[in-house]
């Protein structure tokens, strides 16, 4: 008989996601029935008990006219009694199809019988619906149930197989069916696939099928496993072993393990441990079909080559001052080449470190401690130094800037001094123009003052002239401003009235 159960984890290694207490091992599907002892195998077992009592004890009579009933014998329950393996293997947890009087059997609604008279002749009886039992053998039929996500394997007496996806159901027919089983179906999530092989005609074909879909196996097919080196268990997940990792369904996605390669000697006899992780891609599922049969392994042994062909060429100081080669891509030409090999793509590589054994180590962290005090004891000076520095040009900084603001401030000072004396200048000469304009103002008004009086006197004098008066009389007549007197020799003079 086929197994169809499956691994719910996808096929990636997934280091850091395995504890110390669980093997990396993909855990399967448990469909298997509860061992005897559990609570709801208990709880079923005291039910059962409950009415099997309750059959053999007799019913009290209340009247003539009432039949006394009781269980009938002829029932015959499943293996391992209704609601037992209700929550497992898709079995209903009904826990009785109907009751039993003196001459009748009554089915429940939505329960079946397979009703057997003296003849060996067998008939189905789906409730509700009562039937004469005398004489008949009455036999419970189980009822199995797939929810979505699951499906129901029918095996038939005649060796055919059928698979119901859910939701579905089916009764338990053992003139027809000789099992009939639940099972879950595969889920495939995006990014995932699962390699599938179908037997046909004495054939055997291979298929792909990618997520995201819930696939279920027909008759005759069923999933390949894979078997792949992974963490060891125990919880050191750097150590990959053979057949650690066990699944079914391909992971499409970017993935990364850890990989330690231990025991590599370098060109002076140093034995050291070289710690990687690698990052890669699962690209072409047929090539990888067709090419390996663990991936991880081919993997493993190919980067424990690079890494032993770099190291092998170089002393100890020589690799340690070269270890950043180490996370580049082209130093490892046979691991990329297997990966592309197989379907695989390598993204990069990541160099984490080393490890030497307990006495190269011991004097390399001597080394180091040294190294490291030195190099201290250099950044303190180098400190101290640097302080006094800054303090020096700190201080040369200060003394330039006060120069400067000295410097500023006198030149501020004679800019002030000189707006302040054009400013004096500038009132100068304004009051120089004002007395000018003054002086100007008052010889224009003096001589339209002259000159309006002067022709006021000529006016005066023209009326007087027509009126006849002499003018000479009139202009001599008053005392003069000024007497002009000439002396000659011969003692005569001459005196002149004029302005």
């Amino acid at each position: 008989m086929r197994n169809y159960r499956y691994s719910k984890k996808a096929g990636a290694v997934q280091d850091n996601l395995f504890q110390a207490e669980e093997a990396p091992i993909q855990q399967q599907a448990n469909l298997s029935m509860p061992v005897p002892g559990t609570a709801l195998m208990r709880q079923a077992q005291n039910v059962l008990l409950e009415e099997q009592a309750r059959a053999s004890a007799p019913a009290p009579m209340q009247s003539s006219a009432m039949v006394p009933t009781t269980r009938a014998e002829t029932l015959v329950v499943p293996r391992g009694g209704f609601g037992v393996g209700a929550l497992h293997g898709g079995l209903d947890a009904r826990l009785e199809p109907g009751w039993q009087s003196m001459f009748f059997y009554t089915v429940r609604e939505g329960q079946r019988v397979l009703v057997t008279d003296r003849n060996g002749r067998s008939t189905i009886v789906e409730g509700p619906k009562r039937v004469f039992s005398w004489g008949k053998r009455i036999e419970a039929m189980a009822h199995y149930v797939a929810h979505p996500g699951d499906f129901l394997i029918l095996r038939f007496r005649d060796g055919r197989q059928e698979h119901l996806p859910g939701p579905a159901h089916a009764w338990m027919d053992p003139r027809e069916h000789v099992s009939i089983q639940k099972e879950e179906a595969v889920q495939i999530a995006a990014k995932e696939a699962v390699v599938v092989y179908s037997e046909a005609d004495g054939k055997v074909s291979r298929r792909v099928v990618h997520g995201p879909e819930t696939f279920v196996p027909g008759p005759g097919e069923w999933l390949h496993e894979f078997s792949w080196h992974g963490p060891a268990p125990g919880g050191n997940t750097l150590a990959k072993v053979p057949g650690a990792l066990n699944f079914q369904k391909l992971w499409m996605m970017p993935d990364q393990m850890y990989h330690d390669v231990a025991d590599v000697r370098t060109a002076d006899d140093a034995v050291l441990t070289i710690r990687l992780m690698l990052f890669f891609e699962l690209l072409d599922i047929e090539t990888m079909l067709a090419t390996t049969h663990d991936p991880i392994g081919d993997f493993v042994n190919a980067a424990t080559s690079d890494v032993v062909d770099f190291v092998a060429k170089k002393t100890f100081d020589a690799f340690k001052s070269s270890t950043d080669r180490l996370n580049d891509l082209e130093t490892y030409p046979q691991l990329a080449a297997r990966a592309k090999q197989c379907g695989y793509r390598m993204d990069k590589v990541v160099y984490r470190g080393y490890g030497a054994p307990p006495a190269l180590q011991r004097l390399h962290d001597e080394a180091t401690e040294n190294r490291v005090r030195l190099q201290l004891e250099r950044a303190t000076e180098q400190q101290a130094q640097e302080l006094e520095d800054f303090k020096l040009d700190r201080g040369l900084a200060r003394g330039a800037k006060e120069r400067q603001r000295q410097a500023e401030e006198q030149a501020h000072q004679l800019a002030m001094a000189k707006t302040r004396h054009a400013d004096e200048l500038a009132q100068r000469e304004a009051q120089v123009f004002a007395k000018r304009a003054a002086r100007e103002a008052d010889a224009v008004l003096d001589a339209r003052f002259r000159g309006e009086r002067d022709r006021l006197q000529r006016e005066h004098l023209a009326e007087l002239a027509k009126l006849g008066v002499d003018l000479t009389k009139v202009l001599t007549a008053g005392a003069p401003d000024r007497v002009i007197e000439l002396r000659g020799s011969d003692g005569s003079h001459v005196h002149v009235d004029g302005k």
